[in-house]
């Protein structure tokens, strides 16, 4: 039996149409698995993230502990009632007494007495590390010991500003003769000091003994011109 060129001319369209479905199916399978969408691993680790966040109020941030405030090293109690004081900004003590004049005894406590005595002008002689010579003050501090303790001096600094402006004069180190590290109950200690001030603002000069942040500062003031 001999087949028609129409009915083979319809066979062969049937399978060209079966041939391009087949080739359109793979093309889409093909394309899905090229757009799949990579997702995190859940076992990630955020090794950079912020350890300090913001507060949640608005325009506050972190909250920052202050330190708990130690007392000094060293720091011990004086003998005697600690006289009254006012702020006096670059003292260790952070108070100083009112100031009293060169002559007159000072009270560091009532049972510890601070004097000076032996002022004078000298030309002073560098002999140490940033000294520079040239016209100083010379003086003796005296500490009275009056109390029945031995009296700790391992603290007790002593500093001199001149003029209206209470310039800060760098001490002659090398001169110096300081004081005991401490002094018996009932006895003196004495240290010597020599500062550079100028022979022209010696009219307002302040000698200050601080003997730590337990007690004011003991402040002479006059002139020494």
């Amino acid at each position: 039996m001999s087949v028609s060129r129409r009915t083979l001319i319809t066979v062969a369209a049937v399978v060209v149409a079966v041939a391009l479905v087949v080739v359109l199916v793979v093309a889409g399978i093909a394309g899905k698995k090229g757009s799949t969408i990579a997702r995190p691993n859940s076992t990630a680790t955020y090794t950079s993230a912020p350890t300090i966040r913001p507060s949640a109020t608005k325009g506050a941030g972190s909250a920052t502990i202050k330190p708990t405030e130690k007392a000094a090293p060293g720091t011990q109690k004086v003998p005697g009632v600690i006289p009254s004081a006012t702020p006096s900004p670059g003292t260790a003590s952070g108070f100083a007494q009112k100031p009293t004049g060169f002559a007159a005894p000072a009270k560091l406590t009532s049972e510890v007495g601070v004097s000076l005595s032996a002022l004078k002008a000298v030309e002073g002689k560098a002999g140490g590390a940033g000294e520079v010579s040239g016209p100083a003050l010379l003086f003796t501090v005296t500490i009275d010991n009056r109390s029945a303790k031995v009296l700790n001096l391992s603290s007790t600094v002593v500093t001199l500003t001149y003029s209206s402006k209470q310039t800060p004069s760098s001490e002659f180190v090398s001169k110096r003769t300081g004081f005991p590290t401490s002094v018996k109950a009932g006895e003196k200690a004495s240290a010597t000091y020599t500062f550079p001030v100028p022979r022209t603002e010696r009219s307002d000069v302040r000698i200050t003994v601080d003997y730590g942040v337990s007690v004011p500062s003991v402040v002479f003031q006059g002139s020494a011109e």
